[in-house]
C-alpha cells in the first residue's frame, strides 16, 4: 500500500481567509442596503443616489479584502500540490476562485458606476442597464465559489492527508452550493443581497474554509516536530 506523503501546511491559507472574511465587519455595513424592485424605477434611481458613496467604498474594498479568497486558494494549493493525484484539482480550485472574485469585483464596480450615475443626474434607462449589467454578473460568483469548493474538498479527500470530518462535509456543501446556484439562477434570484434559505450554504463554506486554514497553519513546517495521523 503506498505511503500518503506528510502534510506540510503553510500560513497563507489561514491568512487569506482572515483577510477575507473582514468583509463581513469591514464592507457589509456600507453594501447590505437592499435595493428596490426594477418597476419602481423612480425609487431605484433614488436609491442609487443616495447609496453612491457607500457603494464607492464597497467596490474599493471589494478589490482589496476579496484578494484573501485567492490567497486562501493559493495555500491550500501549494499544499495539494505536492501530492501527484490531486494536483489537477488544486490548479482548477485555484482558477474557479479567481474567476469569482473577478466577477464579484466587476459586480460591486458596476453597482458603484450606477451610484455615480444616478448622483450626477444620468439617464435613468442607463441607471437600469448598469443595475441588470451588475446583477447578472453577480449570477456567476457564488457558482464558481462553489466549485473552487467541491474541487479543494475533492482533492482533500483524495489526498488523504486531511481529516475526513473537513473533506467529506466540504465537499457535500460545495455540491449544494452548486445545485442551490444554478437553482437560483434559473429562478431568477440572486444570492446576493438575497434572503433565500438556498443561499446559506455560503456560512458552510466560511467554516471549511477557516478549518482549513487552522490544519494547513498546524502543519506548517518548523511548528511541531511530529503530527498524529488523522482519523
Amino acid at each position: 500500500m503506498a505511503e500518503v506523503p506528510h502534510l506540510i501546511g503553510n500560513r497563507l491559507a489561514l491568512a487569506g481567509a482572515i483577510w477575507y472574511l473582514l468583509e463581513i465587519p469591514i464592507l457589509f455595513p456600507f453594501v447590505s442596503a437592499t435595493s428596490p424592485p426594477v418597476a419602481k424605477t423612480s425609487e431605484l434611481v433614488a436609491y442609487y443616489s443616495a447609496q453612491k458613496t457607500n457603494l464607492l467604498i464597497g467596490a474599493a474594498g471589494a478589490s482589496i479584502v476579496l484578494l484573501g479568497r485567492i490567497a486562501f486558494s493559493a495555500g491550500a494549493r501549494a499544499s495539494l500540490q505536492r501530492t501527484a493525484g490531486v494536483r489537477a484539482l488544486a490548479d482548477l480550485a485555484l482558477g474557479a476562485m479567481v474567476l469569482s472574485v473577478v466577477f464579484e469585483v466587476a459586480m460591486t464596480a458596476l453597482f458603484a458606476a450606477a451610484g455615480r450615475m444616478a448622483a450626477g443626474g444620468g439617464d435613468p434607462a442607463g441607471i437600469v442597464a448598469l443595475h441588470y449589467a451588475a446583477d447578472t454578473v453577480g449570477f456567476a460568483v457564488f457558482p464558481a465559489i462553489a466549485v473552487a469548493m467541491v474541487s479543494t474538498s475533492l482533492a482533500q479527500v483524495i489526498s488523504g492527508q486531511f481529516p475526513r470530518w473537513l473533506g467529506w462535509p466540504g465537499l457535500v456543501v460545495g455540491v449544494f452550493g452548486i445545485a442551490s446556484s444554478v437553482f437560483l439562477s434559473a429562478m431568477a434570484q440572486n444570492v446576493v443581497g438575497g434572503s433565500s434559505p438556498l443561499g446559506s450554504w455560503m456560512l458552510g463554506f466560511w467554516i471549511w474554509m477557516v478549518a482549513t486554514g487552522v490544519v494547513l497553519f498546524r502543519r506548517t513546517s518548523g511548528r511541531h516536530s511530529s503530527q498524529p495521523e488523522f482519523a
